[in-house]
């Protein structure tokens, strides 16, 4: 398992997924941004029989007119001291005063494995439908691109978060299906997302004794690339106030099941 857990994918895959979890707490549905302000939100990241293998913290300030989201993860314990992953992201936001949408301004991704260190800067200009990236590592410029922004594919994995916790995309429910897509460097991934009740459920069944209030399920299909498991399935579970307690991402290559639950909520 130790051995395992040296994989170079390991720590991405983890926040990929908590980033994903994160999407989905939609908390108590209302129009105004403002509510995300001085949020703090803390997760412990584990496999196996590995508990806490890291940690994950999301905070979000306001900043003038703008909204700022601060991703800061890293492993802790034995797995630091083997492998040592600090990941730092961080979206600036605006919002559009016509539709109550978040759109990203500027993005910066900082990647640390070991001593390398990878860093990534969007710019997303609206005016031109652009977006524009540029990547550095050990502080010398790697690579930079662009894509085409449309009005349905412009979002980061942070901001399309926010905007679908406010129902930009659709009301969300038990039953609610989504189909959304992003943006990252100069591809769009997109991810489906189905709703259903956690009553006996296999995710129930499983995980009442440590998350006894488990109300609602979420299933998320992922390119499998992306969380290089067999099917790319994640399942994000729910109190029934639409808090995610935790997720599971299934059969992640080397790893089996990853899991990682809320701790903080502030």
């Amino acid at each position: 398992m130790i051995k395992a857990a040296t994989s170079r994918h390991y720590f991405t895959k983890i926040i990929l997924c908590l980033l994903l979890t994160f999407l989905f707490h939609t908390g108590n549905v209302c129009p105004d941004t403002n509510k995300f302000e001085g949020e703090v939100l803390k997760y412990n990241i584990g496999f196996w029989l590995f508990k806490k293998v890291g940690t994950a913290i999301f905070k979000c300030e306001k900043d003038g007119d703008t909204l700022v989201v601060t991703i800061d993860a890293s492993t802790t314990g034995f797995l630091d001291k083997i492998i040592h992953r600090h990941n730092i992201y961080r979206t600036t936001m605006m919002i559009d005063d016509i539709t109550n949408r978040l759109k990203p301004i500027n993005s910066y991704e900082k990647k640390v494995k070991r001593k390398k260190e990878r860093i990534m800067v969007t710019d997303y200009n609206y005016e031109n439908n652009m977006c524009n990236y540029k990547t550095w590592r050990r502080g010398v410029a790697h690579k930079e691109g662009s894509l085409k922004l449309e009005p349905k594919r412009c979002d980061d994995m942070i901001s399309v978060s926010y905007n679908f916790r406010n129902e930009i995309y659709g009301e969300v429910k038990e039953g609610s299906s989504f189909n959304i897509t992003t943006v990252y460097k100069d591809k769009s991934p997109n991810f489906s997302a189905n709703v259903r009740s956690a009553e006996d459920s296999e995710e129930q069944s499983k995980w009442k004794d440590v998350l006894p209030d488990i109300k609602y399920v979420v299933d998320v299909a992922l390119d499998p690339e992306a969380l290089d498991s067999k099917e790319g399935k994640l399942v994000v579970l729910f109190t029934e106030d639409l808090i995610p307690v935790g997720y599971v991402a299934k059969d992640v290559i080397g790893f089996g099941d990853l899991y990682g639950f809320l701790v903080s909520d502030m």
